[in-house]
Order: structure tokens, then C-alpha cells, then sequence
């Protein structure tokens, strides 16, 4: 996955169909995200030098039913 700048709030959960964040995390608009596969981590760049990152539910598997 490349730096994605978000177009407008978006709330993220999935990516690509097979990493599920724990928690839902939301991107502001202007909020640059990317997929780290050093650490599995989802990262989202808040501004301000700070940047947060969203790990894998521990069992996904609950997620398909």
C-alpha cells in the first residue's frame, strides 16, 4: 500500500481484505495513511510530527461470520 491522503473523514477498520485493525480508527481529511509491513501496522500521519499506529485484532476470523 502507498501514502494515501484522505479526501474527506474516513473511518478505517479493514485494509485490503485481509488486515483488521483492533479498533476502527478514523482519518481526517488532509491525513496521510499507510501500510507498514515492517511492523503490520497500519500508520496514520495526524500532522504536527505525530504519527499513530493501529495494530491487527488478535482473531480475525470473528470479523467474516
Amino acid at each position: 500500500m502507498d501514502r494515501v491522503t484522505a479526501d474527506r473523514l474516513t473511518l478505517v477498520s479493514m485494509v485490503d481484505h485481509w488486515f483488521y485493525l483492533h479498533e476502527p480508527t478514523f482519518i481526517d481529511a488532509g491525513q496521510t495513511c499507510w501500510f507498514d509491513h515492517e511492523t503490520n501496522e497500519l500508520c496514520v500521519d495526524r500532522g504536527g510530527d505525530r504519527v499513530t499506529r493501529h495494530g491487527r485484532a488478535r482473531h480475525a476470523a470473528w470479523m467474516c461470520r
